[in-house]
């Protein structure tokens, strides 16, 4: 029968899970965050990206945004994602690269949806964008590609097997995000669909490119400067 954990043990547990890798902190991050939000404590409008905060000059919610989330099935699913595709990447490469990787996507995601919203949007004054997945796409496209020539293999929902090449996997994420953009995100942009929360697909192209971009770059980088199998990135 196993033991019920002292309170030692799962401050233990805890704090092995922050320092096993910079994507769960990353996780505890938007947690403590999103934990706060809901207690009223973090001002979220003050940090969101909208027209309204960028023409005031806050360049940084670029950044910061990505750290909020509309609710708590939101943090779940993006949470669940960040967890898989991070720590798959820094079993191979240095936290530095998923930080870079995950910052970088959801600064290029949310100029990406920044634009569209400018260009396209009815109402671009009341358009907002919270949440992880620009950067969560971005750690896609990079391990994607940058494994691009290897099998991945694993069990869709925990139940369907799925075999297929990775770079397979940036294929079939760009084009679910495509098919959304056109048929979802701009029709609700220009007031085409009925109103409430659309997913910015936008942001997650934009990711997406940013990630496969800096696995091209950086692979191009290793064979022009390393030698042997060291790895800068």
């Amino acid at each position: 029968m196993q033991k019920i954990p002292t309170a030692a043990d799962l401050r233990s547990r805890a704090l092995a899970f922050w320092r096993r890798s910079v994507t769960n902190k990353l996780l505890v991050i938007c947690a403590g965050i999103f934990l706060a939000q809901s207690l009223g404590l973090f001002f979220s409008h003050t940090f969101a990206l909208n027209e309204v905060r960028i023409r005031s000059g806050f360049w940084l919610n670029f950044v910061t945004y990505a750290f909020l989330h509309g609710n708590f099935w939101h943090l779940l699913f993006n949470a669940i994602a960040l967890y898989f595709v991070g720590n798959a990447i820094e079993r191979y490469e240095t936290g530095g690269t998923t930080l870079a990787v995950f910052l970088g996507g959801n600064i290029v995601g949310g100029i990406a949806w920044y634009a569209l919203t400018q260009a396209l949007a009815a109402d671009s004054l009341n358009a907002t964008l919270v949440g992880a997945s620009a950067g969560i796409a971005a750690l896609f496209g990079y391990f994607s590609i940058d494994n691009r020539g290897s099998e991945i293999r694993a069990m869709l929902f925990y139940v369907v097997p799925v075999k297929m090449r990775a770079w397979l996997l940036f294929v079939i994420l760009a084009a679910i995000s495509v098919f959304f953009l056109f048929f979802s995100e701009i029709p609700s942009m220009r007031g085409a669909a009925s109103g409430g929360v659309t997913i910015g697909h936008s942001a997650h192209i934009g990711g997406l490119i940013f990630g496969a971009a800096y696995a091209l770059v950086a692979e191009f980088l290793r064979e022009r400067f390393s030698r042997g199998n060291v790895r800068y990135f």
